[in-house]
């Protein structure tokens, strides 16, 4: 008798545990995938990193993805590229690279420039990373510094510069 009314007691006040509220848990979890990410604009002005299959052997290979512009399915969710034409050159080694825009007059100011600056940025930067095959390089270790037709370099920045 007293072993049933201890199994009723048990059923009838369940396992102890209370519920709660909604418990805010922050940002959702983050950090680096895996391979080639190249960076275009969304509708709402900002970057969005998106997964590249296509094998590169240099940072610059990166420059003519950002021109060939997102897939038909990245565009229909509003993804576009304003990298569309022109002479890009990329120089430098390890983590510090350079950017030659001959065919552009940025103004740091300009929200279309910045983003256009954003995506050699962040796509130059990620390319590095992907390619040190000792796998030590993070996309904000590299620095590239954007040149354009006219006026001063810009940088150097590093990518998260622009996904804030």
């Amino acid at each position: 008798m007293a072993v049933a009314v201890v199994v009723v007691a048990l059923t009838l006040t369940g396992c102890g545990v209370r519920p709660t509220g909604v418990v805010d848990a922050g940002e959702a979890a983050g950090g680096l995938t895996k391979g080639l990410r190249i960076y275009f604009v969304s509708e709402t002005g900002r970057l969005e990193g998106v997964t590249r299959t296509t094998p590169i052997r240099e940072p610059a290979a990166v420059i003519k993805l950002l021109m060939s512009g997102p897939t038909e399915a990245e565009q229909r969710s509003g993804l576009t590229s304003l990298v569309d034409s022109g002479s890009f050159e990329v120089t430098g080694d390890g983590d510090r690279l350079s950017v030659r825009v001959p065919a552009a007059t940025l103004d740091p100011t300009s929200v279309g420039d910045r983003n256009l600056t954003g995506q050699l940025v962040c796509s130059l930067a990620r390319a590095r990373a992907v390619l040190d095959k000792r796998g030590r390089t993070r996309p904000d270790d590299v620095r590239v510094s954007v040149h354009p037709a006219e006026g001063a370099a810009l940088g150097p920045y590093v990518c998260s510069d622009f996904l804030k």
